[in-house]
């Protein structure tokens, strides 16, 4: 969900900075893309560092840590566009290509963490490559100032020949006020090549025990999948779950729960614990104490660690007892603000539901037969006030959909706009769909009928705004797409019609809505053809990019469509595969997927007609094969 009423204060520091980006900083820099393009951005560093380097699309980059300075390497008005991709396609060493004056250059920045006894450092490593294409020798452009050579200098490059130089500064000290690593040290630490060797192992070795995605039809889910994660440690705040770096530079409740559970689907469960402790820190939004169960659900089913959940038992209470108290006379949920202004907002109701349910399969698990029967009559109660008040509103208004709000159709909302991405909130933010029933909540009626219908209107809404059915909107009204764009896709999953549409819409945001390798902003503006960059792209946004809680549920979306696990411990396959990976040949592979007694193993092979599926290490565990597009496909 966007955050309009602190957009202001969290998206300060970088917008400021945009905007002296575009007003120039200095004269000098009027010709520089970063300037002429300060949204097309992303982020390099190390894990858990507090001030990230904010890259730029030329190379250029932003050191913050006190010093809110520009790294630029000399070269403006680029002729023509620019590259701008991840090193070996995952790794958080962005790489800027292009050419000026028949010079070919390569600019690379990544991070690395140096030690001197009790200090750490993030030093950020520059390399320039320019390859003299043309007859002549030209000049080579003068980088900024701050930076420390760790090549010689040349100042030229002579017809036909190709120069490296290279560069290193301190970036960030972590949090820590002593004084930044002199150039003298961070020379002494060895060059480039060394240090981008100890990066990539860093972070081949920090993607091991994760959930391995191995084979897809489309590798660069993949890949967004591994740069998400990695891009996760870096915003990171040592344990606190930061939703970026360029703005929303702090822990928000609700965000990051969703984080938090997209990190348990990965098995990453070392720092779980601590990352858990900022949940509440600072509350902000109601659904996130009614969804706080929810965490440690998936918590106790991933791990089996009941010690844990038996520490924070009484939190978990408390926020679940909640849901009641917030209740309107024992009806639906009260008002809120969770989209942006208040209302009777489904998205809430459906959060309650999915804490109540959660809570619920907490206590049984606990022993707790009071508070699992408290739990059980709370959601039943809650299920068919939202039922009636839904039914109500549909009749009322002669509705074929599920309006965002309870008691009203879009069209009266504040939300109404068809570029406003709200109208699907609940199927997103809400959880209730797919997690509730995960986890035994027992659904019918318009909640879980309307699914399809409900996708269908919200592209019939938007026909003149949007070029794709998975393309489900943006944040503030007039933007194109968001960071949420494929976590949308996470109802579709209950439906019938468009269970893929997760993928689908995961696939959109790679293909048309990227403002930095791999990076999206939570609210996504409009394609500009007359851009830099030299793929299909999105011309910035608003709130940050990457956005880390976006990247969450797009992770989210694209795993649980391959496989999920029930409470019961069922293992659902395949509900949301698009058909068009079902072809002779196809593979689908996933590996080290957690589940609540060990790792599983899934691989999909088609071939000749047949459906071959092998899950390993599941224990003899119940599987339900949900693949729409293999009618007709033998299973084996």
């Amino acid at each position: 969900m966007p955050k309009v009423p602190l957009f202001s204060v969290i998206g300060a520091v970088y917008f400021n900075i945009a905007n002296k980006l575009k007003a120039g900083l200095s004269p000098k820099y009027r010709n520089f893309a970063f300037r002429k393009y300060p949204e097309l951005v992303s982020v390099f560093g190390c894990e858990g560092d507090k001030d990230a380097p904010i890259a730029f699309i030329d190379g250029s980059y932003l050191l913050r840590d006190g010093l809110n300075k520009v790294i630029t390497f000399g070269v403006d008005n680029i002729d023509g566009k620019i590259e701008w991709y991840n090193a070996e396609s995952i790794l958080p060493c962005l790489v800027s290509k292009y050419s000026k004056d028949n010079v070919n250059y390569t600019i690379m920045n990544f991070s690395d963490k140096l030690t001197d006894g009790d200090k750490i450092y993030d030093v950020a490593y520059s390399r320039i490559i320019a390859e003299n294409k043309g007859n002549v020798a030209v000049k080579l452009k003068k980088v900024s100032k701050y930076l420390t050579p760790l090549t010689e200098e040349k100042s030229a490059v002579n017809a036909g020949e190709t120069v490296i130089r290279d560069y290193a500064i301190c970036a960030d000290r972590f949090g820590n006020n002593y004084k930044r690593a002199s150039a003298e040290f961070i020379k002494s630490q060895g060059g480039f090549d060394e240090h981008y060797e100890v990066m990539k192992a860093y972070w081949l070795k920090r993607l091991e025990p994760l959930t391995e995605i191995t084979e897809l039809p489309d590798k660069k889910l993949i890949d967004a999948y591994k740069v998400g994660y990695i891009y996760t440690m870096i915003c990171k705040d040592g344990y606190e779950l930061h939703v970026g770096e360029n703005g929303y530079d702090r822990v928000f409740d609700h965000d990051v729960i969703g984080i938090l559970n997209t990190l348990l689907l990965l098995g990453d469960f070392k720092d779980v614990e601590k990352y858990s402790e900022y949940i509440l820190k600072n509350v902000q939004y109601p659904d996130a104490r009614w969804k706080y169960s929810w965490f440690f659900a998936v918590y106790l089913q991933k791990t089996g660690r009941i010690d844990f959940v038996k520490e924070n038992f009484e939190d978990i209470k408390n926020n679940a007892h909640s849901i009641a108290e917030c209740r309107v006379k024992n009806g639906i949920m009260k008002d809120t603000p969770a989209i942006d202004s208040l209302g009777a907002w489904t998205v809430d109701n459906f959060s309650a539901m999915t804490g109540l349910i959660c809570y619920k399969y907490i206590c049984e698990r606990l022993g707790n037969a009071e508070e699992a029967k408290w739990a059980e009559e709370e959601y039943k109660g809650l299920f068919a006030a939202s039922d009636e008040q839904m039914r109500a509103t549909i009749k009322k208004y002669n509705l074929d959909y599920l309006p965002m709000n309870m008691k009203m159709p879009n069209s009266e909302t504040a939300r109404s706009d068809p570029r406003d991405a709200n109208r699907l909130s609940m199927f997103l933010f809400g959880r209730f769909n797919l997690d509730g029933w995960l986890f035994g909540a027992e659904q019918s009626g318009p909640l879980t009928d309307l699914i399809d219908a409900t996708y269908e209107h919200s592209a019939l809404v938007r026909k003149d705004v949007s070029d794709s059915f998975y393309n489900f909107g943006g944040y503030p009204h007039g933007y194109y797409c968001s960071s949420y764009n494929a976590g949308y896709g996470s109802a579709a999953l209950m439906g019938e019609k468009y269970r893929d549409a997760g993928i689908k819409a995961y696939q959109f945001m790679i293909e048309h809505a990227q403002s930095g390798p791999y990076s999206w902003w939570e609210g996504i503006k409009y394609p500009d053809e007359k851009s830099i960059w030299n793929i299909d792209h999105a011309s910035g946004g608003g709130g940050s990019c990457p956005h880390m809680w976006g990247q969450s549920t797009a992770t989210k979306v694209l795993i649980d469509s391959i496989i999920c696990e029930k409470a019961d411990g069922t293992l659902v396959v395949g509900r949301g595969i698009p058909k068009e990976w079902i072809y002779d040949g196809s593979v689908i592979e996933i590996k080290k997927y957690p589940v609540s007694d060990g790792r599983a193993d899934l691989r999909i092979d088609i071939s000749n007609n047949e459906a071959i599926i092998s899950l390993t290490n599941a224990k003899d565990r119940k599987i339900q094969v949900d693949i729409p597009a293999i009618d007709g496909y033998k299973i084996v």
